[in-house]
């Protein structure tokens, strides 16, 4: 239901195969207040496209970009305009049945795998754990540096790597910078963020936890700013993923404030990951 990181796995692998291919990335476009199919650009809003394909297109300009709730009509769209386009990333799709993709790749956290947990309500699974039969490659993913994850013997026979989360310096928005910080998190799990944030001697001084995809309130913008004029000394740090949608609430007002970005790093990858493709 979240939390995966899957949007920075996307990220992975346009920078993976970008100078080979002619990519486009197509997503749902989760928490947008549009519908139908659109192509994303860099000065769109979280409200048009969504926060995730905004983060990629800002970060990937010459990489297509499109957001569509319908994939097989969105791939055929794209390739109608764009028939050079030679592989498509689709950003959370493995529910999505009516494509059969060249490469299924499940990802699984470390600390919650999916052969420990249960369809919702009683866990965070869209659908039985059998759906991982469909997986080419399993990446699990949050990993940390020591593991002792006892992996079922049904899945050896599976492709199977592991990734982590590389937290790169905060990019200083405007203001001074602070290691006395006021974190603001709309994402589904934020405990290796603040794993990360505390081994790296950072002072967390209140920490507003919205739930994932989070569209901030005036109200939600208000607490923020009244809070962090109560902390003297203090910098609002929050995700890239969050800047997203903040960055057009705060861009003209004048407080100490940060971003995250992070990126994936798999241990031992493949030369070639479409050699795991099935015929």
């Amino acid at each position: 239901m979240g939390g995966t990181g899957k949007t920075p796995h996307i990220e992975y692998f346009i920078s993976k195969y970008k100078e080979i291919f002619t990519l486009a990335v197509i997503s749902r476009g989760y928490g947008r207040h549009t519908k139908g199919f659109l192509y994303v650009n860099a000065l769109d809003s979280t409200k048009n496209v969504g926060d995730e394909p905004l983060q990629i297109k800002k970060k990937f300009q010459d990489v297509l970009v499109a957001v569509g709730e319908k994939r097989v009509d969105a791939i055929k769209r794209v390739m109608k305009d764009y028939p050079q386009v030679n592989m498509i990333l689709l950003d959370d799709a493995f529910q999505h049945r009516y494509v059969k993709p060249g490469l299924n790749v499940l990802l699984t956290e470390y600390y919650d795998p999916f052969w420990k947990d249960l369809v919702v309500p009683a866990g965070r699974l869209r659908e039985f754990r059998l759906g991982w039969k469909r997986a080419d490659v399993i990446l699990i993913t949050k990993s940390p540096e020591t593991k002792d994850l006892v992996i079922p013997p049904y899945l050896i026979s599976t492709p199977l790597f592991y990734s982590k989360i590389n937290y790169d310096n905060p990019v200083l928005v405007k203001g001074i910078f602070s290691h006395k910080i006021l974190l603001v998190t709309g994402i589904a799990n934020p405990a290796p963020l603040l794993d990360h944030l505390r081994v790296n001697t950072y002072e967390i001084i209140h920490h507003f936890y919205y739930p994932d995809h989070h569209n901030f309130s005036s109200s939600d913008i208000q607490d923020i700013l009244s809070k962090s004029n109560q902390l003297e000394n203090c910098m609002v740090l929050t995700t890239e993923k969050d800047w997203m949608r903040l960055n057009k609430e705060f861009e003209l007002m004048e407080l100490n404030i940060a971003y995250l970005p992070i990126k994936i790093e798999i241990e031992n990858p493949p030369e070639d990951w479409l050699n795991f493709s099935k015929p």
